[in-house]
């Protein structure tokens, strides 16, 4: 594709759609954009009668609900080419993609695969969903590049041409239903990368991603002992026969983040890695920031930064993480369409919900939970958990939710979760 002299249109500002503006702007295309935001308004590029306007390619950034846009449908009409950021950044960039998506464990299982190329002297990049757009990557990479990327359903949806050495299926658990509507329009988006990459991966633990097995070339994954894959025997990792790691070196909470493990070594387990390079890797790789963290102990209590858990699936994995100890969980944001009846079957010494959807949850928690209470505000339900903890209790912020109600995005609410909590205990941990 040639995009020099050609009519550009940006479709949202996000950080995907302003690195595209950037990108298109070195390919010398004349640049238009819009966003929702009206502040955007009267900037110089701003597009506001799609009828009439006519542009060779539209670029739409992720964030953007392409279901009956009437926007989008308009410059269709007009001969418009519509991409995704993701396609667009896939045309600049060189070397090795290995693409990970799935419902939870993208972020942490994408940072260990990068931990793990870096250790073994490759030269990797680290992108898409993860806040590094693949559209930022051009003129940085080689033939000799490694590129992983965290690719989620919205960055899938519009994606046609995008291709990858590896693909990997995490997981699917109902998620983002208020967008894509039905669970199979979901599973469809997500198993759309399975057409785009050389080698498939597959958790042979998720009841939905191994129906996806078709004729292609897979390496499974899974906690049970496999005769051939990445599996789990004598408390140890292997790789078909080799053994890649014991799991006493493995220093993450919970069953999901043991498949996150899996997920990157069945991912990297083509490309001649060293043994000594995953277990040294592994070994000193910790979570990721809002997943699971330990903001710090005090009197007894301690208090879990778990805002990334946007959906039900992410709670009951925090929950089993935490089995058998005394936890409060804080759940509530923006909803996403779907019940929560499943949170409720794993035992809780408290549940306080919190913003749009807290009524909601409210009500549902209620139904097995007696100690329930509910706050209008994120601040007021985090300050009342504080108050309320008491020696062995675990402070537990996994919202099952998504953050846009009060917060920009899940990172602004963990930080306030973290601002909120080390000032009351005094940041003593």
């Amino acid at each position: 594709m040639k995009f020099k002299n050609k009519k550009c249109l940006v479709y949202g500002l996000g950080e995907s759609g302003r690195s595209a503006i950037k990108l298109l702007g070195k390919l010398q295309a004349y640049v238009f954009f819009y966003d929702e935001d009206l502040a955007y308004k009267n900037q110089i590029g701003y597009v506001s009668d799609f009828e009439k306007e006519k542009f060779d390619y539209c670029i739409v950034s992720p964030g953007v609900n392409v279901v009956g846009n009437e926007n989008l449908e308009l410059l269709k009409k007009n001969g418009t080419k519509i991409l995704s950021e993701l396609d667009f950044g896939f045309l600049f960039v060189k070397g090795k993609i290995i693409a990970v998506t799935g419902t939870n464990g993208k972020t942490t299982t994408c940072m260990l695969i990068y931990r793990i190329l870096k250790e073994a002297g490759k030269k990797v990049f680290l992108c898409g969903n993860i806040g590094l757009p693949i559209s930022s990557l051009y003129g940085k990479t080689t033939k000799e590049s490694y590129i992983v990327c965290e690719v989620s359903s919205f960055q899938l949806e519009l994606s046609t041409m995008f291709r990858c050495e590896v693909g990997a299926i995490l997981n699917i658990k109902p998620d983002h239903l208020d967008r894509h509507q039905t669970m199979a329009g979901y599973v469809n988006v997500k198993s759309k990368i399975l057409k785009m990459s050389k080698r498939n991966v597959l958790n042979l633990d998720d009841e939905i991603v191994k129906k996806l097995v078709g004729n292609k070339k897979y390496t499974f994954f899974s906690k049970k002992t496999l005769k051939k894959g990445v599996f789990i025997k004598n408390n140890c990792i292997f790789n078909n026969k080799t053994k890649v790691c014991d799991l006493k070196n493995i220093h993450l909470l919970g069953e999901k983040n043991l498949e996150n493990v899996l997920a990157s070594v069945a991912c990297l387990a083509d490309f001649k890695i060293e043994k000594k390079t995953f277990e040294k890797a592994i070994s000193s790789f910790k979570p990721s920031s809002h997943r699971l963290e330990i903001v710090g102990e005090h009197n007894g209590v301690t208090f879990v930064d778990d805002s990334k858990a946007t959906n039900v699936a992410s709670v009951v994995n925090a929950l089993t993480a935490f089995s058998g100890r005394s936890v409060i969980l804080l759940l509530g944001g923006q909803g996403k369409g779907y019940p929560y009846d499943e949170i409720f079957q794993y035992k809780t010494k408290m549940v306080l919900t919190f913003g749009e959807e807290g009524g909601s949850i409210f009500q549902t928690a209620k139904k097995y939970n007696k100690n329930v209470k509910g706050f209008e505000k994120f601040e007021d339900a985090c300050k009342f958990a504080v108050q309320t903890a008491q020696m062995g209790d675990i402070v537990l912020l996994s919202p099952a939710c998504s953050s846009f109600d009060e917060f920009s995005s899940y990172i602004e609410r963990g930080e306030k979760f973290k601002e909120i909590i080390l000032e009351m205990i005094g940041g003593q941990n």
